[in-house]
């Protein structure tokens, strides 16, 4: 397997989805196909073959899109906790 594919694909749906103020609808396969097609032409650009990637990757679209349900369910637990310290100060202050 090749170790710079793999690692350039991490980094790389890392800082795409970094970057996105709103994540992708879980149904919608386009946009996460459409990152897949982005990922692999910007590792050609970077001289990293198709076979590369595919060897790596068997599902790249699936794998992007894992990765966005992981960084949904993060934003939604860091949500979650931030309105629970919302409530905690409130609470503080009225008493």
């Amino acid at each position: 397997m090749s170790a710079r594919a793999l690692e350039f694909v991490e980094t790389w749906v890392a800082e795409k989805i970094e970057e996105m103020d709103e994540l992708p609808e879980e149904s919608d396969e386009k946009t996460v196909k459409a990152l897949a097609d982005e990922c692999m032409k910007a590792a050609l650009d970077e001289d990293i073959s198709a076979a590369e990637i595919q060897e790596a990757f068997d599902d790249l679209a699936g794998f992007i899109g894992g990765e966005i349900e992981e960084e949904r369910e993060r934003r939604e637990d860091k949500d979650d906790e931030d309105e629970d310290m919302l409530l905690d100060e409130e609470k503080e202050q009225d008493e």
